[in-house]
């Protein structure tokens, strides 16, 4: 698949919404925005529209060649190991190493859950959230999901893939209406399938119905207006029910601009230097960065407190998180390097399309 360079800005905007939430008390104005779920669900669309695309590419080759798609299935699991495993595994070793140094409290549910990938379902029945870990959850939720979209978009029917991702989109969409735990009840993998459908509609439109981009993304357009309107009512249902479809239609508008309008002043602000280096150390970024967060903490208020004390408290959350973010992404560079891109290098030996 062709590199896309402004979506890793958007993976960098999505990881810095994220960390916003959990860096700045809970208390400012800006945790009324939602902006943590707003940083996930564009990772979920984003996942949906990028795995599905890659599925369905691959399995028109396969098919085109008559080669066995078992052969992609296979590559597609090596593949996506290789890029999450190592340094998700590391981070939970890291958590036990400074368990407790940082008192983060870890149990054996946590960590069992947490190896698992089945982090969304324990803090669900659980109804309480760990220090170490609580953005682990979209994390297993991602994982659950690469467990049967494959199968789906390689095996079903094709002339039923359409019926089955609008499916999707509409298993999401129900469930959240059901919701009734308003601080846990999204956890749950199929209250997220409209973040992953919504994602996998755009892709199954560009490999199938290329024709009808424009239409579809001036719907989009529509759509994600309304949303936007949405949003600023302050109305609970809407707020609850609705907002991660809003979060899924905003994010494919926007992935769908960027492909129509790659000259746009909004595409080239996404292709930022800066912004698209963030992105492609995302994924260590958020499995880092609340481990981090701690150590940065007890390092900050022992080693700085007079420095601090001078500033206005309404601005001391905003420059740890401008400090510490800096560092933090150093850290993911070095990450990068280190870890991940040696690992990942073994990619080359489990291509999709073997003979």
């Amino acid at each position: 698949m062709k590199y896309i360079k402004p979506l890793d800005g958007l993976r960098a905007i999505a990881v810095s919404l994220v960390i916003v939430w959990h860096w700045i008390p809970k208390t400012h104005f800006i945790t009324k925005l939602h902006a943590g779920g707003l940083g996930v669900n564009i990772f979920f669309v984003l996942s949906g529209f990028l795995i599905t695309q890659i599925l369905l590419d691959n399995r028109n080759k396969a098919e085109s060649n008559h080669l066995p798609k078992k052969n992609v299935l296979k590559n597609f699991y090596v593949r996506r190991v290789l890029r999450i495993f190592p340094i998700y595994y590391l981070t939970i070793l890291a958590m036990i190493a400074l368990n407790h140094l940082l008192k983060l409290n870890i149990t054996e549910g946590e960590l069992i859950s947490s190896a698992t990938y089945t982090s969304n379902f324990y803090w669900y029945l659980t109804k309480t959230w760990p220090l170490a870990s609580p953005h682990f959850w979209s994390l297993a939720v991602e994982e659950q999901f690469y467990l049967i979209w494959p199968l789906l978009m390689l095996f079903f029917p094709r002339k039923y893939l359409l019926w089955c991702i609008v499916t999707f989109i509409l298993i999401g969409f129900v469930s959240q209406l059901l919701i009734t735990d308003f601080e846990f009840g999204y956890l749950p993998t199929y209250t997220c399938f409209d973040c992953f459908g919504v994602g996998g509609l755009l892709a199954y439109i560009i490999v199938f119905e290329k024709r009808l981009l424009l239409k579809f993304y001036r719907l989009l357009s529509l759509l994600s207006a309304i949303g936007l309107v949405l949003l600023f009512v302050d109305w609970h249902f809407y707020e609850i029910s609705f907002m991660r479809l809003i979060h899924a239609i905003l994010t494919a508008w926007l992935i769908a601009h960027i492909l129509i309008n790659n000259k746009s002043l909004l595409t080239r602000l996404l292709s930022n230097d800066q912004l698209v280096s963030l992105g492609k150390v995302s994924y260590g970024i958020y499995l880092y960065h609340v481990l981090y967060m701690y150590i940065a903490l007890k390092i900050w208020y022992r080693y700085v407190p007079h420095f601090i004390a001078v500033i206005d408290k309404k601005y001391q959350a905003w420059l740890f998180l401008t400090v510490n973010y800096v560092v933090l992404y150093f850290i993911c560079v070095l990450s990068w390097k280190l870890i991940e891109k040696p690992i990942l290098s073994l990619k080359r030996k489990f291509e999709y399309q073997e003979n």
